[in-house]
């Protein structure tokens, strides 16, 4: 199988190490519009394919899969392109800027008799797929709430590259810093909640004082929302103030919670206890305890092992996605799933520009 990458910055690189390690599969072609871009990625890492001009790589290389990592705002058209001469396609998170751009590359792909593959990564963490398997089981009984929160450092690496520049992609997107960001949270909620008519209530805050009168004022660094399909609720925040920046989600049903960590690669199940009086106190901790020391053992193995490594999810999400391909087995991730994330994401945009709560007074995330 021939892949091609479209976009060679920082997330490239792990595109390219994860499709490498793949059996059967070939990285021949990079793509950027910054030729010193394309080229450091294919001198790197040995492809030999190097181009600036998506239909000329799609032409000469003749890739079967293009990944395509660029800026959000460029996704529509590029997956357009590359399904319609004929290569199936992954986009990078988020999929597109809205939900109809969502809808037509869908239907386009269905047209074209290829598929496309959305960078929900998040959802095939190890983690957060022991927790389905523990739900598909039955161990929750019926899940009635989950909770999602998504943490966010202004002040790391890739948060100071667009805080210091007013021009940067990512301040072109509606919802900002955010809309690169909350479809991690949201799959993750979604591949438990079923439904498409999902009640969203928004608010967006930002904490940190006005500095700059530019653009890198306007953006949410916090978003709260509810949301509510059935007899399911959830709670999705999205924060740059809350330490230690962590992604996780906690799902509760009417047997037992249970919590995934998709930064310490752990899973928490709490059953409460049965114990009268005090001693339910102690039994309790125990269990607390006893779930806390499987985990570590599961950590200490999987780092011995070396199956600790920060793109493992996205990897298994290649692989699967490739299969499906092959037709060896159904999409990792259904096309209508992208198109349902990216729905919520637009209705959460909304309600947060209606329900704008201003600035606070705070000191910078």
């Amino acid at each position: 199988m021939k892949v091609a990458i479209i976009g060679c910055g920082q997330i490239a690189d792990a595109h390219v190490q994860e499709a490498q390690k793949i059996p059967n599969v070939s990285v021949v072609a990079v793509c950027d519009l910054n030729k010193y871009l394309a080229k450091q990625l294919s001198l790197r890492f040995g492809i030999q394919g190097c181009y600036t001009e998506v239909q000329h790589m799609l032409q000469d290389a003749q890739p079967d899969v293009v990944h395509i990592t660029t800026p959000p705002g460029s996704h529509f058209l590029l997956a357009k392109l590359c399904l319609e001469n004929g290569a199936h396609v992954y986009i990078e998170k988020p999929f597109t800027i809205n939900v109809n751009e969502a809808e037509e590359i869908v239907e386009i792909a269905h047209n074209e008799g290829r598929l496309v593959c959305v960078g929900h990564n998040s959802v095939y963490d190890p983690a957060y797929q022991r927790l389905l398997k523990m739900s598909n089981d039955g161990q929750l009984g019926k899940v009635t709430h989950l909770e999602a929160t998504m943490g966010y450092n202004l002040d790391g690496p890739f948060g100071a590259v667009f805080m210091g520049d007013p021009s940067h992609w990512l301040h072109s997107l509606p919802g900002g810093l955010a809309q690169n960001n909350i479809s991690h949270p949201i799959s993750l909620i979604l591949g438990m909640m079923p439904g498409n008519n999902i009640c969203v209530k928004a608010y967006g805050y930002r904490f940190r004082p006005q500095r700059f009168h530019d653009y890198r004022d306007r953006f949410f660094d916090e978003i709260r929302a509810v949301l509510v399909s059935g007899d399911i609720t959830a709670n999705l925040v999205f924060t740059c103030r809350s330490r230690p920046v962590q992604t996780f989600i906690r799902a509760y049903g009417s047997k037992a919670s249970v919590t995934a960590s998709t930064d310490s690669r752990t899973l928490r199940l709490t059953c409460g206890a049965n114990m009268p009086g005090p001693f339910a106190k102690v039994q309790w901790a125990a269990r607390d305890a006893k779930e806390a020391m499987r985990e570590l053992y599961f950590n200490i193995k999987g780092l011995a092992f070396a199956r600790l490594h920060y793109f493992q999810g996205l990897g298994d999400l290649f692989s699967q996605f490739y299969e499906a391909i092959e037709g060896r087995q159904e999409m990792p991730i259904p096309m209508g799933e992208a198109v349902r994330v990216t729905r919520v994401m637009d209705a959460i945009i909304h309600e947060c520009e209606i329900n704008d709560i201003g600035f606070g007074s705070g000191e910078s995330s």
